[in-house]
């Protein structure tokens, strides 16, 4: 008799469920350049056919690779299954889920943006253009008249974007997406703050003076203090109020 006392149990391999099997088969045609950005798919009984799975397989297929951002299904006479240029906001409504649901903590996600933050001023230092920095300028001067006319919504949608233009000066579209995603999360925080100040706008005029100086010492400086502060409001926020709570706010904003 053979002892197998000492042999690891390996648990048995997982199945992939059919509508698995096609979304796989899918991204397969995606990535290998069968179908291309704006392309529609062939209708549902002839990919079924093709594909050689019932059409209920196929549809739960296409719902997962929609929900993932990777195809839009549209109605009516000219709808169907098109593929989509990339949906950050799939991976941004993650994102918002994993902090609701208290997978995510806050403190985790700031932390990450801060190391990002410092990446994307550092690098921002050496590429920007003039025209990166004007259009930074202009996205500063709008904040102001903005908050002069109390339009306090429209600023802090001006705050957002503003990370995302000093992302984009990177040139580096990678490190762009990053800081985009994490910015429309933490615009369902911003929502909540009181933007009845001018909080975050005269050290974005010194980072912008900084920037064109090309001394990134100084910038880095000025953007991880507004930040610091900004991320540790927030945080006060949350231990004042059941996290759940702003998480389901956050996530609906």
């Amino acid at each position: 008799m053979n002892d197998s006392s000492g042999d690891a149990i390996r648990p048995a391999p997982r199945v992939r469920r059919t509508f698995e099997e096609v979304a796989l088969q899918l991204r397969a045609m995606f990535t290998e350049g069968h179908l291309n950005p704006g392309d529609r798919l062939p209708p549902e009984r002839e990919l079924s056919q093709q594909l050689g799975v019932s059409r209920s397989a196929l549809r739960e297929a296409l719902r997962t690779l929609e929900i993932s951002g990777v195809i839009e299904l549209r109605k009516g006479r000219n709808g169907g299954a098109f593929i989509t240029q990339g949906n950050l906001e799939a991976v941004t409504a993650n994102f918002r889920d994993l902090l609701t649901f208290g997978n995510l903590k806050f403190e985790e996600l700031a932390e990450a943006r801060t190391w990002l933050a410092e990446i994307v001023v550092r690098v921002a230092c050496e590429r920007a253009t003039d025209e990166d920095l004007d259009a930074l300028e202009v996205n500063v001067l709008e904040a102001e008249r903005m908050l002069a006319e109390g339009r306090h919504a429209e600023k802090i949608d001006l705050n957002i974007e503003f990370h995302n233009l000093l992302a984009r000066a990177t040139r580096n579209p990678v490190l762009a997406m990053n800081v985009r995603t994490m910015s429309d999360v933490m615009h369902g925080f911003a929502d909540r703050y009181d933007e009845r100040t001018d909080f975050g706008l005269p050290e974005r005029r010194r980072l912008i003076a900084a920037l064109r100086a090309r001394d990134s010492e100084r910038a880095t400086r000025e953007l991880l203090d507004v930040m610091s502060r900004w991320h540790r409001y927030i945080y006060t926020m949350l231990l004042a109020a059941p996290p759940r709570e702003i998480g389901l706010k956050a996530a609906r904003a």
